[in-house]
Order: C-alpha cells, then structure tokens, then sequence
C-alpha cells in the first residue's frame, strides 16, 4: 500500500510550527520531498519566539526550504458588514499609520504590476515580525475576528497560502495538514469544507497517529519546541500567544506566568471599541483575574475552541 505520507504534489505542507506538524513533516521527508511540494509557515506576529526558533531549527537540522510568509494589505476589501467596516476604521483611526502598514509597497519586488496587490510578503527567521504588525494590519484591513468568523486563519494562513500558489500559476493543489487521528471533529470539519482549489490531505490521520505517538517521538530527539506540556491544559502557550480560541483557563495561566503578555490583545479591544469574545471576559479582565487566582490551571474551562487552522 502506498504510504499516506508519500506527498507527491502539487501540494502545500500547512506547517504551524508545531509538534504535531513537524512529525508530520518528518514523515513526509522519509519518503522524500517532491519537487511541486512546498513547506509554508505563516507568521502572524503574535507566535512565540519559541515556535519561531523551532521551525528556524527544523529547516537548518532536516535541511527542508521553509518559506516564511506574512500577510500584508494596504487596499481595503469590500467589507461586507457595516460592522466591520466601523471597527477596522476605528482601530485605523486610533494609531499612527505606520503601526500597522509596517512596510511601505514594493510591489516591483515581486513582479507584479502596482495595480495588483500581492497580499502577503516573503520573510525570514531573522526578519518575521515579531510584534504582531501582520495581525495589526488584518485588523486595519478588516475589523476583528471572532469564533464564528475565524478571518485571522483566513486572511493570515488560508488566503496567503493561496494567493503563494496561484503565484506560482498551480490551478490545483492538496493541502496537507497536521491533524492527527485523536481529532476526530476537526477530520470531520475538514471533510465538509466546500470545494476550494485544493483538496484536504491528513496523513496523520490515516496513518492513526495520535497525540501520543508525538509526544513520544520528540521526547526521543535532541531538539524540540521550547514550550510546556501541562497535564491538564496541554501546550497551552502555542500558537498565537492570546489566541481568541484558547480556553480562559490557559490565558489565565499565561499571563500570570508572563504578566502582560496579554496586554497586546487587551489594547487591540481598546482600540476598536470592540471583542473578541463576548462569551467570556475581555483580555483586560482575563489580566485582572490572573492576578487573583492562585492556581490558574484549576481554572479549567469548556470554551476552548481549538480545532483552528493554526492548531499545534
């Protein structure tokens, strides 16, 4: 039988920079990289310095081409909410234009007219944003995302892998994603997506590799990802360090181990007048919190909604 990690393309390898995509890229490497297959990681800003340094690792230990992109957006969409609208024109308003078009157009760079907007840039390790400049300018471009309309995976992972390959002039492509067989609601979700122009490969799961298996694979190598792994909230500091989709539970944890680490996503609802979540408290609350709760990881809650694109 053909092995599920025999990736023979055109693809894109969806690398989150996690553990679980990194095995899976290992596998893959096993049986050798093809040419029309490509390893992508996104950079939203807001990923650990760690996650950064372990994709940096992965490329330089596995000798594998990882090509680092970042959104990037200076002509406004057609909104199609007025709410949207207000919100991102509001966060617009509230701060200097360069704090969030963090680069100024080179379009000629890429060879492409100045009609054309490329919608993403190419970095690298030493030069990935690290502030959360990409998120800033997605919001600018199109207000915040919630748990209903998850637009930062869209615009900043989804849309730039797409608009990667449709550069390259792919019509057609798989994309092969981390999503192990111990995720059974995400393979489902993932099953039910409209038709797009690739199609959803998760050797993962046909290989029946679980969370587990991970775990112990890394466990037995000499490098790793420099974050936790907690009994109870599991790798509660990946991706994006607030993520919108993390349980309270884990950001209580996070910002009373990292006092203001949340202060970035508190400002952000400052800014626009608005939330992100309107199930739970607002990040300025969440930072209040942390100061009183002795055990944060008793805290555990039910609103983690995890199963995003960007997942470990």
């Amino acid at each position: 039988m053909k092995s599920p990690f025999l990736i023979e393309g055109p693809a894109v390898i969806s690398f989150s920079g996690g553990r679980t995509s990194a095995y899976m890229l290992r596998r893959i490497l096993d049986e050798g990289l093809h040419p029309d297959v490509h390893v992508l990681f996104c950079n939203t800003g807001k990923e650990y310095q760690e996650t950064l340094t372990f994709v940096d690792q992965i490329a330089r230990r596995w000798g594998v081409d990882v090509h680092w992109l970042e959104y990037e957006r200076q002509e406004l969409p057609k909104y199609k909410s007025d709410d949207v609208r207000i919100i991102a024109e509001r966060f617009r308003a509230s701060r200097p234009k360069a704090a969030w078009m963090y680069r100024p157009r080179q379009w000629a760079n890429a060879g492409l007219d100045d009609s054309r907007e490329r919608g993403f840039r190419e970095v690298t390790f030493e030069s990935a944003s690290r502030k959360g400049e990409p998120f800033e300018n997605f919001i600018a471009m199109s207000g915040l995302p919630n748990p209903a309309f998850r637009t930062c995976t869209t615009e900043m992972k989804v849309r730039v892998m797409k608009r990667w390959m449709l550069e390259r002039c792919y019509e057609k492509w798989d994309m092969v994603m981390g999503i192990r067989a111990d995720e059974p609601r995400r393979v489902m979700k993932l099953k039910r997506s409209p038709p797009e122009r690739w199609e959803h490969v998760m050797p993962l799961n046909e290989a029946k590799v679980d969370e587990a298996r991970i775990i112990s694979f890394w466990k037995a190598q000499d490098f790793d990802l420099g974050l936790p792994i907690d009994d109870v909230l599991g790798t509660y500091r990946g991706n994006c360090d607030g993520c919108i989709l993390k349980a309270t539970g884990k950001l209580l944890r996070i910002e009373s181990e990292e006092p203001g680490r949340l202060k970035w996503w508190q400002d952000i609802e400052r800014d626009t007048g608005s939330l992100f979540r309107r199930d739970r408290p607002s990040y300025r609350q969440l930072r209040v919190l942390a100061k009183r709760v002795e055990d944060p990881s008793a805290c555990a809650t039910d609103d983690d909604l995890g199963d995003c694109f960007c997942h470990d």
